[in-house]
């Protein structure tokens, strides 16, 4: 009889019952289902914090050219409403690259100096396929939906804040 009082005990009064035992049934359940669209968002959004790079934490919310390009798209899309034009989109993803490459122009030393022989029509084509890249991932991760044949020049953005 001792010895079923032994194993009756309640569970807080074990040692580390913590792990065996969860009260927070709402955390638990989050934790366990996930929301794989909100995590997309919040880490294209806080993308500084995974990365851990010195020009990127000092940036904060504002765009850097040092940002990924799907970072860079996500948080261009954040200004526009659910649609968004992809010539106006293109224009801001091509001038927020641009001051890359500017600011990489400046900052060379003489001796490193080199005349660059890259016609500007293979920039633009680069420029254009990291923004195709982009898009596709951003379609991929369920935040965007193609353009349809009524609208081709438009991307209908599916979800929206956090």
């Amino acid at each position: 009889m001792t010895d079923l009082k032994e194993y009756l005990q309640p569970i807080e009064s074990i040692p580390f019952h913590e792990i065996v035992c969860f009260k927070d049934v709402d955390k638990l359940q989050s934790a366990l289902t996930g929301n794989p669209r909100r995590r997309i968002q919040s880490d294209l959004l806080e993308f500084q914090k995974i990365l851990k790079c010195c020009c990127c934490s000092k940036g904060g919310i504002l765009l850097s050219p040092s940002m990924h390009d799907t970072s860079i798209m996500y948080m261009l899309a954040q200004e526009h409403g659910d649609l968004i034009n992809l010539h106006d989109w293109f224009q801001s993803f091509k001038a927020t690259i641009s001051c890359r490459k500017q600011r990489s122009r400046q900052l060379p030393s003489p001796k490193k100096r080199k005349v660059s022989s890259v016609p500007q029509n293979e920039s633009d084509a680069s420029i254009q396929a990291r923004f195709c890249r982009a898009i596709i991932e951003l379609q991929i991760a369920g935040l965007l939906r193609a353009p349809g044949k009524r609208r081709p020049d438009y991307v209908l953005r599916v979800a929206f804040g956090l």
